[in-house]
């Protein structure tokens, strides 16, 4: 298995995206405490370009698919450098931890997110997924009716 693993294929990547993007756009700075500030705009924008960015990509969440994954993956890259950098490129870092943190702590999420994610877009989860695809199919009304039980009685052999 390659080091680091990394388990996260395109699929999974598009949703972190779009999930990722919508948040920093709507409720990421009120729950940074930075809403109204000029650190919440530039979040908000960076939410904004990094979800308009992932429609154009070739994976399968994209709508267009005019950018290839791994010049997406390295827009990723660069963004979120370019994101902890701002603050201090304009100077509200003066302001305190609560300007240049949220910024710097969105980096260390983006590039970890980059370290799990697997640049050929299938992911190397070695788990079974076809047990688990079998898992799914099965009929939960019947495993619940009419399976074995989920918990055996109590042996009751010794007498107190």
């Amino acid at each position: 298995m390659p080091f680091p693993p990394r388990p996260i294929d395109s699929t999974l990547h598009g949703l972190t995206d779009y999930s990722v993007g919508t948040a920093l756009m709507t409720v990421f700075p009120r729950l940074a405490r930075i809403h109204g500030t000029r650190s919440a705009t530039q979040i908000r924008i960076a939410g904004a370009v990094h979800a308009a960015y992932s429609t154009l990509t070739d994976y399968p969440l994209g709508v267009v698919k005019a950018i290839p994954f791994k010049a997406h993956l390295a827009a990723d890259a660069a963004g979120a450098l370019v994101l902890a950098v701002t603050p201090f490129a304009t100077g509200q870092f003066r302001k305190g931890p609560s300007q240049w943190l949220p910024h710097a702590a969105l980096c260390a999420f983006e590039l970890g997110s980059l370290l799990m994610t697997d640049p050929t877009g299938k992911g190397d989860y070695h788990g079974d997924l076809d047990s688990v695809r079998e898992a799914n199919t099965e009929d939960p009304h019947r495993k619940i009716h009419e399976g074995a039980p989920a918990v055996n009685p109590p042996s009751h052999s010794a007498t107190g």
